[in-house]
C-alpha cells in the first residue's frame, strides 16, 4: 500500500470511528427525553401513559434497527418525526397547535439516520407550548431535502438554547455533507429556528 492509499484509508477510518462515537451519543440522549416525558404522565395518572409506551416502543424499534445503518430512505426518517410528535402530543394541552407541512415526492432517497430528529426533540423539550405551537416544513423538490422549524422558547430558555442533539448534528453535517448542506439557525430571545438544506441527489 502506498503512501497516499495508506493516508486516504486513515482518513476514512478517523471519519468512520467519529460517525460511530457521534451515533452513540444520539439514543440515550433520544430515550432520555422520551423516558421523561412518559414519567410525567405515569406520575398525573394520565390515560395517555399507555399510548406514550406504545409510541417509545415503536421509536425504539426504528432506532435500534436502522440508527447502526450508514443511510435509510426518507420517509424513514420523517417516520421518526411523526412517531415522535405523537407521543408528545400526547403530553400537550393544545396539540392542534403544532403545524405540519409535507410535501414529499422522493420517499425513497437515502439519509444518515437521526438528521432531523435532534432539531425535533429541542423544539418539543424548549418549546413554549402553553399558549403556542411550532410551525415544521418539510419538502424535496428536485431531491434536496429542506427542513424548516419554527419554535417559541421557554421564558427560562431566553437567554440560550443548545444541546447536545443539535451540536451532534452538526458535526454529522460537516462529515457526511461536506459542500452539500446548508444550515441556519437563528435564535432570537423568543423564538428558535432552523432552516436546513441538504442536496440528497446520488446519496
Amino acid at each position: 500500500m502506498n503512501a497516499e492509499v495508506e493516508k486516504t484509508e486513515l482518513v476514512k477510518a478517523k471519519k468512520n470511528a467519529e460517525l460511530q462515537a457521534l451515533k452513540t451519543q444520539i439514543n440515550p440522549h433520544f430515550i432520555f427525553n422520551s423516558l421523561n416525558n412518559i414519567y410525567s404522565l405515569v406520575y398525573q395518572n394520565s390515560d395517555k401513559a399507555l399510548p406514550a409506551i406504545e409510541e417509545l416502543s415503536r421509536l425504539l424499534r426504528y432506532s435500534t434497527k436502522d440508527l447502526g445503518e450508514d443511510t435509510i430512505t426518507l420517509d424513514k426518517e420523517i417516520g421518526y418525526i411523526d412517531s415522535l410528535t405523537a407521543l408528545e402530543k400526547l403530553r400537550i394541552k393544545n396539540p392542534e397547535l403544532l403545524m405540519i407541512e409535507k410535501n414529499i415526492n422522493h420517499p425513497k432517497l437515502n439519509i444518515s439516520p437521526m438528521i432531523l430528529v435532534p432539531f425535533v426533540e429541542n423544539a418539543f423539550k424548549h418549546g413554549d407550548f402553553r399558549n403556542k405551537g411550532f410551525e415544521m416544513k418539510l419538502s424535496d423538490e428536485k431531491q434536496i431535502l429542506h427542513f424548516y422549524l419554527l419554535n417559541y422558547k421557554k421564558e427560562r430558555m431566553k437567554d440560550s438554547l443548545s444541546g447536545i442533539g443539535i451540536e451532534n448534528v452538526k458535526k454529522r453535517l460537516e462529515i457526511l455533507y461536506p459542500k452539500k448542506y446548508e444550515l441556519n439557525i437563528k435564535n432570537s430571545e423568543t423564538e428558535f429556528i432552523v432552516d436546513l438544506k441538504i442536496d440528497l441527489r446520488n446519496e
